[in-house]
């Protein structure tokens, strides 16, 4: 039988620098004890994930975002494999009846919702309309009830034209996601099948258009949650077992790699300036959004080919949230079980919003499927 935690027990350290390279059964092992849902909890309420914090403490007046709460759901309907706790159960139907009320009759999404269930925006076709698919896509590939299997596959089937329609190369790369976990659950479905099929090859050719000598790239600039688009690629050579797609999904993961590490550390692209082609790399503000998004991608790229490589990148992506990064800081609460904000060039953004939050909890839980019972 596997063993769950509990969230109860002792907190006796975080994650040392020791533990990073130690068998993957015990660092899983203590990955596992670390990791907390308090946060998570903390930032909801009746409507659902509020989107940013104050400190530790949920800011209400800024809103909620599809974005955060498709990212919630995601981790909510694959927790319980790992953390025994009743209050999973509830957040799942909240989060999906959140997305319901997102999502208008044309199949478009509004993303950002106001503490009185006010809409701050026009439904629209963005990384928020991908973000729900692979959101949607987990419920289906779950042991969900059958009921809200079936409203989360209204929302997939209305939303997934659009995303074919995008000109945003993430949102192609969340309905891959999306679509390779609702295939995961109905394989049969030749429509589905078609579907990857065609938003992978825009990525392809994306990824054709772009490439030169020393930028092995989708795009010509590397902004945010880049690992997704070859994490898309890996889910479709999972599927279709196009072996372009793999050498495309390695190859830019490596390239990525290599632009992200510094001095053996995980040294994830800044919000500040980015990187484009021309350079140079934007080394602050660091977000948690990337290392989570990389060691998911190591995990995805490692469960298809079984190579060190990939075991190096999860495990140094993971030492990122542990103080193994350019600042020394230590980024996960092991307290609350939080995410702060991000490193600047003066060390630890003090904010432990719902993006930080949830996509490490995401990581930790990628990381333990992978990594918890190899050896």
């Amino acid at each position: 039988m596997v063993e769950k935690w509990d969230g109860h027990g002792s907190l006796t350290s975080m994650l040392t620098p020791s533990d990073l390279l130690s068998r993957l059964p015990e660092l899983s092992g203590k990955l596992l004890r670390l990791v907390k849902l308090d946060h998570l909890f903390a930032l909801t309420d009746s409507n659902g994930v509020v989107q940013h914090a104050r400190f530790s403490v949920p800011y209400r007046r800024e809103g909620y975002s599809l974005d955060d709460n498709s990212r919630a759901l995601v981790f909510a309907v694959k927790a319980n494999h790992h953390w025994s706790d009743e209050r999973l159960k509830e957040l799942q139907t909240k989060l999906l009846s959140f997305l319901l009320l997102m999502q208008d009759g044309s199949g478009k999404l509004h993303n950002f919702l106001d503490h009185a269930q006010n809409f701050l925006d026009a439904p629209s076709v963005g990384d928020h309309l991908g973000r729900a698919l692979w959101a949607t896509g987990a419920v289906l590939n779950s042991p969900i009830r059958e009921g809200m299997k079936a409203s989360a596959r209204l929302i997939f089937d209305r939303a997934l034209p659009w995303a074919r329609t995008s000109q945003s190369l993430r949102t192609k790369a969340y309905a891959c996601l999306g679509l390779r976990e609702r295939l995961l659950a109905e394989p049969n479905d030749i429509n589905l099948e078609s579907n990857l099929k065609a938003i992978s090859t825009d990525l392809l050719a994306a990824y054709e258009s772009n490439e030169e000598e020393n930028w092995a790239w989708y795009e010509g600039v590397l902004t945010y949650d880049n690992p997704r688009l070859s994490q898309a690629m890996f889910a479709a050579y999972e599927l279709l077992h196009d072996s372009k797609l793999l050498k495309v999904a390695e190859g830019t993961l490596q390239f990525l790699n290599g632009v992200e590490t510094e001095h053996g550390v995980c040294a994830p692209i800044g919000n500040h300036g980015w990187f484009t082609r021309a350079g140079p790399k934007a080394l602050y503000d660091q977000q948690p959004i990337e290392p989570a998004a990389m060691l998911e991608t190591a995990a995805a790229a490692y469960r298809l080919t079984h190579a060190e490589l990939y075991e190096e990148i999860a495990r140094r992506a993971l030492g990122w949230f542990f103080g193994m990064n350019t600042k020394h800081v230590i980024v996960y609460d092991g307290a609350s079980g939080a995410c702060y904000d991000g490193i600047g060039q003066t060390g630890l953004n003090l904010n432990q919003g719902a993006e930080s939050t949830i996509t490490f909890l995401l990581a930790a839980q990628e990381f333990l499927t992978c990594f918890r019972e190899t050896e």
